[in-house]
């Protein structure tokens, strides 16, 4: 079955570009007439950068407040040095993400242009990012999703190229941004490290140790920015982000399943008020850590249905948090703490206080990540692209669907949806490469 011509017209192609290019200019111009859209984390990387600015380092504790080692390495330089290579400026940020979350689209063109000549993957793929409104939304959101997304997606694609043509640039270049992305967020050190481990197998098996300089630059990263918060707090560290994340939101999700919303705030705030009498900061984190896995263990099965609702989320949800997010709607009362809490009235209070404009919308996003899944299956299975293509894509997507966890929303998505599209593009295409 063929698909209609229309689809696979360079003209339906310069439509589709200028309707992504005018998304994201008209989002970047409200932005500028009412205000950069922030939030907590926001807050966060806007005080790691003028701290910075006034001499006192890449952390986020504020000048008055009591000193905290976990605000120290929360937030990692890579978002808030950007911010203040902008000046501290919102909207010369926004105008910069802007300009990468183009830039990523592009790049996604030149790898589609590489595997694929057809105009419909590509029609596939910018349709794709029209109908990802959380591509324009943290375009213009002062969040590190874009680059963090553009530097993750530059170092896979290149990373595809080096093994599809073998040339050191490449590889370089793929070290360089997953090392840049890394600083931005830390939930790619693992991957990090891998690489590099990789990179070292492939070049002594291949005996091509040209590039045994550029695959240590990931480790490196690492080794710098853990020894760095190690004179900062005397732990080896990436950032304690993770910590937190595990003790109040995985630990905080399986909770309100088990003894309800209530009792489990009873839990969280006892644990949390017996981690605050350990004054040494290993040890604190090691008790919160070793409490977090306690709860895992004592709920297992709710633990393990958290986690995998947390996958099936990550690849469907169409982003409900995002819109009230930017639109400054309210939402005091969280739909995922609803349901993790089974809380039928207030998830029905929260679904029935929606504008039928953002029920729309997030019915036509979710069917669509529904289509983009499927033809992302059909390019995996019935593909005929390099199977190094097929891995590294998967690879990627993988690593951080299952980073995310129980927490797997839309926003945590946004980074991969380049490397969902791509793999849908070339499976939404009847000619194979």
């Amino acid at each position: 079955m063929t698909s209609p011509r229309f689809l696979g017209s360079s003209r339906l192609t310069l439509v589709l570009a200028c309707i992504l290019v005018a998304l994201h200019l008209g989002a970047a111009s409200y932005r500028v007439l009412v205000g950069a859209n922030e939030t907590v984390d926001s807050a966060e990387y806007l005080q790691c950068a003028q701290n910075a600015a006034n001499g006192q380092g890449f952390q986020s504790n504020k000048e008055g407040e009591t000193f905290s080692e976990e605000a120290v390495t929360r937030r990692p330089p890579g978002y808030p040095a950007i911010i203040l290579a902008m000046g501290q400026s919102k909207n010369a940020t926004m105008g910069l993400q802007v300009i990468l979350s183009l830039s990523t689209i592009g790049l996604c063109i030149f790898a589609l242009r590489r595997f694929n000549k057809a105009w419909m993957p590509i029609n596939f793929l910018l349709a794709g990012f029209i109908f990802t409104p959380s591509q324009v939304l943290y375009a213009t959101s002062i969040m590190s999703e874009i680059p963090f997304q553009f530097f993750l997606t530059l170092g896979i694609v290149t990373a595809i190229l080096f093994f599809e043509e073998h040339s050191t640039k490449w590889i370089l270049i793929s070290a360089i941004a997953l090392s840049i992305a890394l600083t931005i967020k830390p939930v790619l050190y693992p991957a990090a490290i891998l690489f590099s481990i990789v990179g070292l197998i492939y070049a002594l098996r291949k005996k091509n140790f040209r590039i045994v300089p550029a695959i240590l630059i990931p480790i490196a990263c690492v080794v710098a920015i853990t020894s760095w918060n190690y004179t900062r707090t005397q732990v080896f560290e990436i950032s304690s982000i993770q910590t937190t994340n595990l003790f109040d939101v995985n630990m905080k999700l399986v909770l309100y399943q088990a003894q309800g919303e209530e009792r489990g705030n009873q839990i969280i705030d006892s644990l949390e008020t017996e981690a605050d009498k350990i004054k040494d900061y290993r040890a604190r984190q090691h008790f919160r850590s070793q409490q977090s896995h306690r709860i895992f263990f004592e709920y297992p099965h709710i633990a393990i249905y958290q986690f995998a609702k947390g996958l099936l989320l990550f690849f469907v949800d169409p982003g409900r948090f995002d819109f009230i997010t930017y639109a400054g709607m309210d939402n005091k009362q969280g739909l995922m703490n609803a349901f993790a809490a089974q809380d039928s009235g207030v998830i029905k209070k929260i679904l029935s206080s929606m504008p039928i404009w953002l029920w729309g919308t997030l019915i036509i996003v979710f069917l669509f990540n529904i289509v983009k899944i499927t033809f992302f299956s059909k390019f995996l299975i019935k593909g005929k692209e390099s199977r190094t293509l097929k891995i590294l894509l998967s690879c990627g997507i993988a690593y951080i669907a299952l980073a995310s966890g129980p927490l797997g929303v839309s926003r945590y998505a946004l980074p991969v949806v380049p490397l969902i599209l791509i793999g849908a593009s070339l499976g939404s295409s009847s000619q194979k490469g």
